[in-house]
């Protein structure tokens, strides 16, 4: 099939996309609101950049209704200065229904961050991004206004020096398990906006897996219909470097096939190891990598969500 895909040319004008959600309303009638969610890490040198025009544009306009970072124990100033942007702060450590997560990654930050926000729609837009503009989270949040069939929408990049755990890993799983997700041109982006009550059905990886596992996951709960694409027009961010991308891809690999067994009804082999072997310093010598697979359970699942939304939805 073909993936839905929004042009760069369809972004709304501020007062058509804040019309828009406010002729919204949740299934309790109460007005829609939109949370952008930023997981952070030691981004002290690009979080306000990224903060900053949301808060002063989309806040300003009534398009977002918070910015929350999620500090993922950072050793630099990116809480001070979030917050200083506007951004609302929590701690990953002290924060959440489950405050200890060993190996943390991404995927339980993120976690964190869906329970703590207020919005019906979350938006998740990375903290290290050298060159942002406000349209990169109104072009997300627009199509899901507009199409209530729709659960996710994934950004995409013409200017982009990344990918390389997409076209190395993503695309070949993708191929083999969800041909429907092929026309995906970034399925990893860490730009996307989501409707809560979707996020809240998800297990989430805690580690690299976590992207995959929510296309994964939506596609088979409500097929890829469900799921659109946006141009975001360019991204440029901090980048790792090359030492990770085996982890990543291995993360990325365990998390596909244990969801694929598990709809099998299936567990992983045990001799399969979630480590990954790499040469080491002297001929034939193997390094053993652990790898992060534990995964935080579905929101909806725990029993304190209810009460967690009871809260949320308050005047």
């Amino acid at each position: 099939m073909t993936i839905k895909t929004f042009s760069g040319s369809d972004a709304d004008p501020p007062e058509e996309l804040a019309a828009a959600k406010q002729a919204c309303a949740t299934t309790t009638g109460a007005p829609l609101r939109v949370s952008v969610v930023i997981p952070a890490r030691n981004c002290a040198a690009t979080i306000e950049g990224v903060v900053t025009p949301i808060v002063e544009e989309l806040v300003t306009a009534r398009i977002v209704d918070e910015v929350l970072v999620v500090n993922h124990d950072s050793s630099d100033a990116t809480a001070r200065l979030a917050a200083g942007a506007g951004a609302r702060v929590i701690d990953f450590s002290a924060s959440g229904p489950i405050t200890e997560v060993p190996d943390s990654g991404k995927g339980s930050v993120m976690w964190k961050g869906i329970w703590a926000s207020d919005g019906d729609i979350i938006v998740f837009i990375d903290g290290d991004h050298l060159r942002f503009d406000s349209s990169k989270v109104s072009r997300l949040v627009g199509p899901l206004l507009r199409d209530p069939s729709l659960h996710h929408i994934r950004a995409f990049y013409d200017h982009y020096e990344g990918g390389r755990t997409t076209e190395a890993m993503a695309r070949p799983v993708l191929s083999l398990l969800h041909p429907e997700l092929g026309g995906m041109r970034q399925p990893l982006s860490g730009e996307h906006a989501t409707r809560r009550s979707t996020l809240a059905e998800l297990v989430f990886p805690v580690g690299w897996g976590t992207e995959f596992a929510i296309l994964d996951q939506i596609s088979r709960r409500h097929g890829a219909a469900a799921i659109a694409q946006v141009d975001l027009h360019y991204k440029e961010h901090t980048k790792g470097d090359w030492a990770h991308i085996s982890l990543q891809a291995f993360e990325l690999l365990y998390v596909a096939l244990r969801t694929e067994f598990r709809a099998q009804g299936r567990t992983l082999p045990e001799h399969w190891g979630s480590v990954v072997m790499t040469p080491g310093d002297r001929p034939g010598e193997a390094n053993r990598r652990p790898a992060r697979t534990a995964e935080m359970p579905p929101l909806m699942s725990l029993p304190s969500w209810p009460e967690r939304e009871r809260q949320r939805l308050r005047p």
